[in-house]
C-alpha cells in the first residue's frame, strides 16, 4: 500500500457516503463482516496472532465478527473454530449461511429448474466439468463432480485437494433431468483466460439471473470461475442475518479484497479494501487498509473501529 503500513483514505476514489479523510467514531459498528483468504489469513493462508487478538478484542468489545467467504461450509468452520466464534458463516461467496454451532442452513440461494437446466446445458456444451456444491451434513459429501480424474491438469488438482469430500456423479452432466438435489454454486475450474471466456459465454447464456466471480487462491493452481443466482452475494447473505439481529446496513463494517467481496464493501456502512486488493475492489472502497501480510485486518481494528 503507498506510504507504507497503516489506513489510507482514498477520496479521489470515495462515495458519498465516504469518510472524506476522517475516521468513523468508535462505537459505530456492530457487525465486522471478513472474508478470509486475503484477508483475514496472509499469502500462505495462515492466520497471524495478531489479526486474531484484535478479532477478538472486536468481539469483546460488542462488534460481532462474521466470516463472509467464498469457501464451502467445511472450509470456512475450520477459521471460526481457530478464531473461536459462533456466528454463523456466509459462505459459497453468500450462496449459503450456516450455523456452526449445529449446522443448520439459515438461508441459501438455490437455483430453480430452469435456470439449473441452462447452467447444466453451458457445461455439456463447452466440455467443462463441473464442481457443484452440496448442502449436507459434515459426515457427507461437499461437492459433486462429473468425473475423476479428467484429464485437466487445473481441475483435477482441485479435486485431488479435497479428494475426501468429493463425489463423482456422472449424472450430472447427462442430458437428461439430473439430481433433484437442489444445489446453489457451481464453478469451472481452468487458467484464468479460459475462465474468462466461460464467464462471458455464461452471462450472454443466462445474464439477468446469474451473477459470475473469476477467482483464484494460493491453494489451487486453477483460476475457479464461479455461477450463483442473480441475487446472492456475501451482501445479500449478510443483510439477511443482520435483519434477523436488527442491526441496519449502516451499522456494518465490511472487509475483503477480491470480486467477490465488491458488493459488501460497496454497500456497508464501512467498506474497506485490502492493500493488495484488486483496483475495482478498491475503488469500491471507504477506506484502505494494510495487506494481509501486514495485518491490515488488526489495523482497521486497533486506529479505526477501537480507536479511542
Amino acid at each position: 500500500m503507498d506510504g507504507g503500513p497503516g489506513l489510507a483514505y482514498d477520496k479521489s476514489m470515495s462515495r458519498s457516503t465516504s469518510l472524506r479523510g476522517a475516521a468513523p467514531a468508535a462505537g459505530r459498528y456492530r457487525i465486522l463482516a471478513l472474508d478470509v483468504d486475503g484477508t483475514l489469513l496472509d499469502a500462505e493462508g495462515h492466520l497471524s496472532p495478531r489479526t486474531a487478538d484484535a478479532v477478538a478484542r472486536a468481539a469483546r468489545a460488542g462488534i460481532l465478527p462474521v466470516l463472509c467467504t467464498g469457501r464451502r461450509y467445511r472450509r470456512a468452520r475450520a477459521i471460526t473454530e481457530e478464531l473461536a466464534l459462533a456466528a454463523p458463516i456466509v459462505c459459497n461467496s453468500g450462496a449459503i449461511v450456516k450455523d456452526p454451532s449445529d449446522h443448520r442452513t439459515l438461508w441459501r440461494a438455490d437455483f430453480d429448474a430452469d435456470l439449473a437446466g441452462s447452467i447444466r446445458s453451458l457445461f455439456r456444451e463447452f466440455d467443462e466439468p463441473a464442481v457443484v456444491f452440496t448442502d449436507r451434513s459434515p459426515a457427507e459429501p461437499d461437492f459433486r463432480v462429473p468425473a475423476f480424474p479428467t484429464g485437466r491438469a487445473m481441475f483435477d488438482d482441485y479435486v485431488a485437494k479435497n479428494r475426501d469430500h468429493a463425489e463423482i456423479d456422472p449424472a450430472w452432466a447427462a442430458d437428461g433431468p439430473g439430481t433433484d438435489e437442489p444445489w446453489f454454486h457451481v464453478c469451472a475450474v481452468g487458467s484464468y483466460d479460459e475462465m474468462s471466456a466461460f464467464e462471458r459465454s455464461a452471462l450472454e447464456r443466462a445474464g439477468g439471473r446469474i451473477q459470475t466471480f473469476v477467482l483464484r487462491t494460493s491453494r489451487y493452481r486453477g483460476t475457479m470461475c464461479e455461477i450463483l443466482r442473480v441475487d446472492a452475494s456475501k451482501w445479500s447473505a449478510l443483510r439477511h442475518l443482520a435483519d434477523l439481529w436488527g442491526i441496519a446496513p449502516e451499522e456494518i463494517c465490511a472487509v475483503g479484497d477480491d470480486a467477490n467481496d465488491i458488493p459488501m464493501i460497496r454497500h456497508a456502512g464501512l467498506g474497506v479494501a485490502m492493500g493488495h486488493a484488486h483496483e475495482e475492489v478498491r475503488a469500491a472502497a471507504d477506506l484502505i487498509t494494510g495487506r494481509h501480510d501486514e495485518d491490515g485486518v488488526a489495523m482497521l481494528v486497533d486506529q479505526v473501529l477501537l480507536a479511542r
